[in-house]
């Protein structure tokens, strides 16, 4: 009777490292529109209205000719529009961005995270924001930006 000895290796399968990103890692610039439509000051009313409307956007930033930001104009703004030109029976075509954006513009850097710009939302109770980096619009982040990374988040994660 042969024994044959045999050593047994105890095999273990090569381990797949999950690589996740941080959840501090993830960006307003991951998920902000970079298209952003901009008015001028001197751009009709009517026509911010219409450009809106079209595109299914509800508010869009003012700049000047060099590209600085200046203001922004939103859905309140243009309610506003809408009552006044019914109390003091102004017509709409003459009228210009200038009378009813928002000068005082709170903008975000590209580099906080959507958890931190999600705070910002509550707290100023804002719809939009200008993503800026010195003086310059890089893009626009809005709610429905910050509902979508946080599916992509919970998709990616769990």
């Amino acid at each position: 009777m042969y024994f044959m000895s045999m050593s047994v290796i105890n095999f273990k399968s090569p381990s797949k490292k999950i690589v996740r990103k941080s959840l501090q890692n993830i960006l307003v610039k991951d998920y902000m529109s970079k298209e952003v439509i901009t008015f001028h000051k001197s751009d009709s009313i009517f026509e911010v209205k219409r450009v809106l409307l079209e595109k299914k956007i509800s508010g869009a930033p003012i700049i000047n000719k060099s590209g600085k930001l200046i203001g922004i104009i939103s859905e309140t703004d243009l309610m506003k529009q809408i009552v006044d030109s019914r109390y003091y029976n102004m017509p709409m075509s003459k009228t210009t961005v200038s009378k009813y954006m928002t000068e005082n513009v709170d903008s975000i850097s590209p580099n906080e995270t959507i958890f931190d710009a999600a705070e910002k939302f509550l707290r100023l109770k804002r719809k939009r924001f200008p993503v800026m980096v010195s003086n310059r619009i890089l893009g626009i982040i809005s709610r429905v930006d910050i509902i979508a990374a946080a599916l992509n988040i919970r998709s990616s994660f769990y």
